[in-house]
C-alpha cells in the first residue's frame, strides 16, 4: 500500500481513513506493507520512493500495489511488473483552491495527471459519482466511499462525553470538522452562521475538530449538538459518515456525495452555502435537541463490509476467487 497521506505523530488526524482501510484489510487476512511518501516534511520524497517500489516489484513478495492519491499512483505505475489499483481521494481529481479561492495551477496539473494515470492502471476507485464523472468515460471506476469503524465511532451519552473532554453540558456545541485555515473548508461561513445563531442561543460555541487524535473524535461527536460542513468541494467526506455513526445531527452544503449519504436521515439537513440558511437549519437542530438515526442509515458502509469489496477488486485484478 503506497500513499502520500497518512496519520503520523506530527499529523495524527491526517487521512485516518487510509489507516482504517489498511487495518480492516489486514483483519480480513490481507498481508500489507505500507510505503509512506512523506511529501510534507521530505524533499524529493516522491522521487526517493521510486527505487523502493521498483525493488518491491521484483522481490516476489507482493501481488499488487494499491496506491492512495493520484500522485502516489504515478510512483506505483513507474514499475511494470505488478498490477496497480489507485484510490483517488478527492483533491487529486477535484483540485485545491489557492489564496484567491480558485483552483490553483498546481492542483489543476495534478488533476490532469490523475485523469491520464487512470488509463495506465488496472483499477480506479473513487469516492463519489462526482469524482467518477471526472475520469475518462472508458475507465469505468468503482465507486466505493470510505468505510466507518463502527466499534470506534459509536454514540456515547452526551454528559459523559462532555465530562471526558472538559466541555460544559449546559452549553450548545457545533462541531467544525476540519482545518479552519484551509480556504476550501470555508470556516468563516460556519463561524458567521454560529454568530447569527448566538442571537437565539447565547451559550452556543463552535468547536474545531482539526488536530484531535482519532480516538477523541467520536467523543467530540457525542458531546456536540450538531456538525456543520461548509466546504467548497469534497470527494466523500468521511466525517459525515463518522458523525452519522455517532447519531450526530448534520447541517451541510451539497458537496461531494453528502446529499446521497444523509438523505432520509432524520435530523440531517442540506443548506446553501449561506450563513443565514445554515443558521436556520442549525436552529432547527438545536431546538429539537434530538439525535439522529444516522447509524442505521450507513450500516452498509461499516468498514469490514467495505474491506470485503476492496478484496473482491483485488481478486478480479489477479483473476482469483475471493
Amino acid at each position: 500500500m503506497l500513499t502520500n497521506v497518512f496519520p503520523t505523530l506530527k499529523y495524527p488526524g491526517r487521512a485516518t481513513f487510509i489507516k482504517g482501510q489498511l487495518d480492516s484489510l489486514e483483519r480480513e487476512g490481507v498481508e500489507i506493507t505500507l510505503r509512506y511518501i512523506d511529501a510534507i516534511d521530505g524533499r524529493f520524497a516522491f522521487l526517493k520512493m521510486v527505487p523502493r517500489i521498483w525493488l518491491d516489484s521484483i522481490s516476489g513478495r507482493y501481488d499488487l500495489i494499491h496506491a492512495h492519491y493520484g500522485t502516489s499512483g504515478v510512483v506505483a505505475r513507474l514499475q511494470l511488473r505488478l498490477p496497480v489499483v489507485v484510490s483517488y481521494l478527492g483533491s487529486d481529481l477535484l483540485g485545491l483552491p489557492g489564496p484567491n479561492g480558485k483552483k490553483s495551477v498546481a492542483s489543476r496539473v495534478v488533476a490532469i495527471i490523475s485523469r491520464f494515470l487512470s488509463y495506465l492502471t488496472d483499477v480506479s476507485i473513487v469516492k463519489s459519482q462526482e469524482m467518477a464523472n471526472l475520469l475518462p468515460k472508458e475507465v469505468k471506476p468503482y465507486i466505493i466511499p470510505n468505510g466507518v469503524d463502527f466499534k470506534l465511532f459509536q454514540p456515547i451519552k452526551r454528559d459523559e462525553a462532555c465530562r471526558q473532554i472538559g466541555l460544559d453540558p449546559k452549553k450548545k456545541y457545533v462541531l467544525f470538522p476540519s482545518n479552519a485555515d484551509w480556504p476550501r473548508k470555508c470556516f468563516s461561513t460556519a463561524q458567521n452562521a454560529v454568530d447569527i445563531l448566538k442571537k437565539e442561543f447565547n451559550n452556543v460555541e463552535l468547536i474545531n475538530l482539526y488536530g484531535k487524535q482519532q480516538s477523541e473524535v467520536p467523543i467530540y461527536m457525542s458531546a456536540c449538538d450538531a456538525m456543520v460542513l461548509t466546504s467548497l468541494w469534497e470527494g466523500s467526506p468521511n466525517v459525515i459518515k463518522e458523525s452519522m455513526a455517532c447519531n450526530l445531527p448534520i447541517v451541510s452544503v451539497d458537496v461531494g456525495d453528502v446529499k446521497n449519504i444523509i438523505q432520509d436521515c432524520q435530523g440531517c439537513y442540506l443548506a446553501e452555502r449561506n450563513p443565514y440558511e445554515i443558521s436556520e437549519k442549525l436552529m432547527i437542530v438545536l431546538q429539537s435537541g434530538q439525535r439522529t438515526n444516522g447509524r442505521d442509515k450507513i450500516r452498509h458502509l461499516e468498514i469490514q463490509k467495505v474491506a470485503k469489496r476492496i478484496i473482491q477488486i483485488y481478486g478480479s485484478v489477479l483473476r482469483i476467487e475471493t
